[in-house]
């Protein structure tokens, strides 16, 4: 075989691998964005659960997360990832039977599920390659599908809530997962079963970075999965569809910016201040309570929604080589992830016990702190 033929074979490969990442992170982001946004939905209009006590759905799914991902997930395991995207599948058809109990069942199983799947896939984007520019194209592509799931989930959530089709919904998600299983079976390699954990890796100083730098990512999107759609109804007088498609704007939005800087490959120093800048300005729009005000910072938001992931993601794929490491590292920064995901809504809710108002006012609080953090950050 000539060299040519050789580095043709090659990329028919790589164009495989990276149009399957693209379509695994895309259902695998579809499904957890809906999970996350349709069960607060759920909650309230049909089991009854108050408005300040939506926060808890969520939070029950993160804790399951995090137990997970700092239990079985450390493991690396091709067969613990079957597994469960399998649980997965059973937990979306679990969530269509009209019982409160089960509710509750179906939200652990999923959490326990992503808390293995979300860090495991994180870590084979960036490490399936033997090149390294080829898996930080990967690690940018996977970004890119973690977008475009979360834009299919909100039009599918869109669509299902105004329709009164949700079950069916969930009953096509679980059967779409079974692409997950096929992928990572052929895919994944995992080259030890030990157990690791290293103060070394816990306490780097690129990972601290990495999660300081999620934050303003962070706290808008936990606000917003839990938040949006019902505030849309009794804040924003509007109906909850049309709060999911201002949702919708919000992750099209990300989407754009996350394909921008995979093509355009934008200077991070710079993404750092746009995402600053925009995070404050559309996070103080959210106060009016005006439809066109919120449009306008919802799409302010996105933007550094769109980048300020991937910057996070870079950072640590260039600092940690070896798999076992990157996973652990993974984990960790998903674990900072879903702590701000489980207190920024139980905080909020709090506050829009006491009013509405002071709980919008409270995520801007927090929100602007946070920004605010990125001018002290040093990327290098």
């Amino acid at each position: 075989m000539t060299h040519l033929e050789v580095k043709k074979a090659m990329g028919n490969k790589y164009t495989f691998i990276l149009t399957s990442v693209l379509i695994t992170a895309l259902i695998s982001r579809a499904i957890n964005n809906i999970i996350l946004t349709l069960s607060p939905v759920i909650a309230k209009f049909e089991y009854h659960i108050p408005l300040e006590d939506l926060g808890l759905t969520e939070s029950l799914v993160l804790v399951s997360i995090i137990i997970s991902m700092f239990s079985v997930n450390l493991i690396y395991s091709k067969k613990i990832l079957i597994l469960s995207f399998l649980f997965l599948s059973i937990s979306l058809i679990l969530l269509n039977i009209n019982n409160l109990n089960i509710f509750f069942i179906s939200l652990i199983l999923a959490g326990l599920s992503f808390g293995v799947i979300i860090p495991s896939m994180t870590t084979i984007a960036s490490s399936i390659a033997n090149e390294q520019n080829v898996n930080t194209k990967l690690l940018k592509i996977y970004n890119i599908g973690l977008s475009l799931g979360a834009v299919v989930s909100t039009i599918l959530e869109a669509i299902s809530t105004r329709l009164g089709v949700i079950s069916l919904l969930l009953i096509i998600l679980s059967m779409i997962n079974i692409y997950n299983i096929y992928f990572y079976y052929y895919k994944f390699y995992s080259s030890s079963n030990n157990l690791i954990l290293s103060l070394k890796v816990l306490f780097n100083r690129k990972l601290w970075i990495a999660n300081l730098i999620s934050l303003p990512y962070d706290i808008p999107i936990a606000f917003i999965n839990v938040y949006l759609a019902l505030l849309a109804k009794y804040y924003y007088h509007l109906n909850v569809s049309l709060g999911f498609l201002y949702f919708f704007t919000y992750l099209i939005v990300s989407f754009l910016s996350r394909y921008f800087i995979y093509k355009y490959n934008t200077n991070e120093e710079n993404m750092k201040l746009y995402s600053m800048v925009l995070t404050i300005g559309g996070s103080m729009l959210l106060m009016i309570g005006n439809p066109i005000y919120l449009l306008i910072g919802i799409i302010l938001l996105g933007i550094p929604h769109g980048l300020l992931l991937p910057l996070s993601n870079l950072v640590i794929a260039r600092e940690f080589k070896d798999v076992k490491e990157k996973n652990l590292v993974n984990s960790v920064n998903l674990f900072f992830h879903y702590i701000i995901f489980i207190i920024v809504p139980l905080i909020i809710g709090l506050f829009i016990n006491i009013s509405i108002f002071y709980g919008i006012l409270t995520f801007i609080i927090l929100s602007v702190s946070s920004s605010l953090l990125l001018l002290f950050i040093k990327l290098n």
